[in-house]
């Protein structure tokens, strides 16, 4: 099922299956922002990643001891959510643990991920609430793909990305066949500005961390237009599109990370792991504003 979200400034789609985010059209701009799923480059729009997002070594997962199967960007993408509230302007999705769920993790829980349109602000809310009698264990992140150039006519070369304050952003270095992580870090932005090019991705996504940002903007220095994702308490974050030329542009923020080529598999141990105790909710906040 898909919901529509709107005001005076945004109408917002979302779908039921993923909690996936479907659309952003600017009634100002006249413009969609979303990547939608025409040219089959990319066969979606905005994928959540949970329990997991990144790579995971083998498929494979020990949690307490057993061993359970895990795929790169969880199931959470692939579940239908049920919705629990729903009005012109706010929308709430719940996926709570059930058979299907207890395949990949053994835990009780409800993810919850919200919409709400605040001016020209979208907000996304993504909670993870502890039902289960111990604590629990995972990551999440989100995969919105963009528009980039948003402007016709213009190309990568028109681009930046911009961070509110400056960074010391790290670039973690993977297997080149495998993409799990090898502990090689490199510099990747010190300071606020990234420019970026047609050919930005010829090397394939860019594993970082150590991000420190409230925002980040996809900026045109052409036409000004931009898209602006608050990003706080994600530490991580991987940027992907497809190299040979700039199409799509997905920022991706990141609680957790790919797993390391010398993991112990032991899911607690994975780099980022967040959790919630018996009876707590952990939770981040995604917004959108764009123009």
């Amino acid at each position: 099922m898909i919901y529509t979200l709107e005001n005076e400034t945004l109408r917002v789609k979302v779908a039921t299956l993923g909690a996936e985010l479907q659309s952003i059209y600017s009634k100002a701009t006249e413009k969609e922002y979303i990547w939608q799923p025409g040219a089959e480059l990319w066969n979606a729009h905005s994928i959540l990643l949970f329990p997991t997002p990144g790579r995971i070594a083998h498929d494979r997962t020990i949690i307490g001891g057993k061993v359970y199967p895990a795929t790169m960007h969880g199931f959470a993408k692939e579940m239908e959510f049920v919705a629990a509230e729903a009005s012109k302007t706010r929308l709430v999705l719940d996926l709570a643990s059930n058979e299907a769920t207890r395949f990949f993790l053994p835990y009780e829980f409800i993810f919850r991920v919200s919409f709400e349109l605040r001016g020209e602000v979208l907000e996304q809310k993504l909670e993870v609430i502890n039902k289960d009698d111990k604590t629990i264990y995972f990551s999440v992140g989100a995969h919105p793909g963009f528009y980039c150039p948003i402007e016709l006519g213009e190309t990568g070369d028109d681009y930046v990305l911009d961070f509110d304050k400056p960074q010391a952003i790290k670039e973690l270095v993977g297997e080149e066949n495998t993409r799990l992580l090898t502990h090689e870090e490199k510099a990747w932005l010190n300071g606020t500005e990234k420019p970026l090019s047609e050919h930005f991705f010829d090397n394939g996504p860019c594993l970082l961390g150590n991000v420190k940002a409230d925002t980040i903007t996809l900026r045109s220095k052409k036409s000004g237009h931009f898209i602006e994702m608050g990003i706080k308490d994600f530490p991580f974050m991987c940027l992907w599109g497809l190299d040979t030329k700039m199409q799509i542009f997905c920022i991706e923020p990141w609680c957790g990370m790919s797993d390391y080529t010398d993991t112990d598999h032991v899911w607690e141990h994975r780099i980022g792991i967040e959790h919630a105790d018996v009876g707590q909710t952990f939770a981040r906040t995604l917004t959108f504003r764009v123009g």
